[in-house]
């Protein structure tokens, strides 16, 4: 039997490098004040057609229960989140900041660092139409990466407004941008010449798209973005806005960004600021301003933002960076020294746990030796030695495995040796 394709088994280092991800992730959120929820792995078909349309189908597993009920494993967990706040939130106090971690399945392709089932985690305020609720997101995905300890990384900030509103300018609105904006978003020129074509976009509203979304840079970029725009005045109001986030943002202590204003994301329910987290060419995050989706999902009108981290990439980047991932290890191995001391070595290694220590006892009846090769390979830190001389004596051998260095010490203070090592 093997694993279904497009999924993973993980194990050693690999999931050392996931659980240490989630575990930065989970105390950065709780630092910024939010509030973990979990929501059903899969939820009713509707909830992930109901603005990307029925062909999303082909890219999700969509089945029907055994009562004839059209149901999804969840792609993405912002419209789950959305549809737990609509269900028992609503009357919350404003902002609601929540967290989550959770596994998505998505039908497509396998290939590097893209596989049909993957974790992801992400941050959402809900209630807040603020610039500095927008700056917040910012910065705490700024430092989940910085806590990670990544190199080389690049946060890019964009709005979709910009380019929506040269659409709309062009007669293109509504749902009708959507395969334009998906083409942007993937860079991919050839299929944004013929979705334009397709759209009857021409002259200087195909120029002015063309330019807006070459601009990348620093801070002088929205200069030039406002001089494009100088006849969309909502579309200035977007480069305001952005200027607003991007202030907040530097006073949360994010220290480097860049404006890419071709960032358009591929999920259509984005309306307004937008940003994505880069290592390389792989993109580990990406989230921002979502204020129609939770009247789309049924709510009342309410604006929200949020992002989503690919925890599984992270975890690879982090593999290749070679960066130092802390590993739980085995504080010791309690180890006999002959078969009858087994069950004194089952004692004291029931006694270390229930003190808090991380401890194994040889299980195979190994010959001294081995055994201590064999607690070697499993990387503890220290052997217990139980003999049955040392024993009648109240004591035990304490071996370190890093220097190799033995020593005798009474058993009752084994716990305590062990705990301050």
């Amino acid at each position: 039997m093997q694993r279904p394709r497009g999924t993973r088994d993980l194990f050693g280092e690999e999931l050392a490098s996931v659980r240490y991800v989630t575990r930065v992730m989970d105390d950065v959120f709780k630092r910024y004040g939010y509030v973990e929820v979990e929501t059903p792995m899969f939820e009713n078909l509707e909830l992930f057609t109901k603005k990307t349309g029925a062909g999303v189908i082909k890219q999700i597993y969509a089945f029907q229960d055994k009562s004839g009920r059209w149901l999804a494993l969840r792609p993405e967990l912002t419209a789950p989140v959305v549809r737990f706040y609509i269900n028992q939130l609503r009357s919350a106090p404003k902002p609601v900041k929540l967290f989550y971690f959770g596994s998505c399945f998505r039908y497509e392709e396998p290939q590097a660092r893209r596989w049909r089932q993957f974790l992801q985690s992400g941050a959402e305020i809900i209630g807040s139409s603020r610039p500095e609720a927008d700056a917040e997101i910012i910065a705490l995905t700024d430092d989940i990466a910085k806590e990670l300890g990544l190199s080389s990384y690049e946060l890019r900030i964009g709005h979709v407004r910009l380019l929506r509103e040269i659409l709309a300018r062009a007669g293109v609105k509504g749902d009708a941008q959507d395969p334009i904006m998906r083409a942007i978003d993937g860079r991919d020129d050839a299929r944004l010449k013929e979705e334009l074509d397709r759209s009857g976009i021409k002259g200087d509203d195909r120029e002015l798209l063309k330019a807006v979304i070459a601009l990348r840079g620093e801070i002088e970029v929205l200069n030039r973005a406002e001089k494009l725009l100088s006849g969309l005045p909502r579309a200035a109001a977007a480069v305001q806005n952005l200027r607003d986030i991007l202030s907040h943002v530097h006073s949360l202590g994010v220290e480097e960004s860049c404006i890419d204003l071709s960032i358009a994301r591929g999920l259509e329910y984005y309306t307004d600021m937008v940003f994505e987290l880069y290592v390389g060419d792989v993109q580990i995050a990406g989230g921002g301003r979502y204020d129609q989706l939770i009247e789309i999902l049924g709510g009342e009108p309410c604006p929200a933002v949020g992002v989503g981290l690919g925890v599984d990439r992270i975890a690879q980047v982090l593999l290749k960076q070679k960066a130092k991932v802390p590993r739980e290890r085995l504080d010791c191995m309690v180890l006999p020294a002959s078969e009858e001391m087994l069950s004194d070595c089952l004692k004291i290694g029931d006694e270390l746990r229930k003190v808090g220590l991380l401890v194994d006892v040889d299980l195979m009846g190994r010959s001294l030796s081995k055994a201590i090769a064999y607690a070697d390979a499993k990387e503890a830190r220290y052997v217990v030695i139980v003999g049955a001389k040392d024993l009648s004596a109240g004591k035990v051998t304490l071996r370190d495995m890093q220097t190799g260095k033995q020593e005798l010490i009474a058993r009752n203070e084994l716990a305590g040796r062990l705990k301050s090592a």
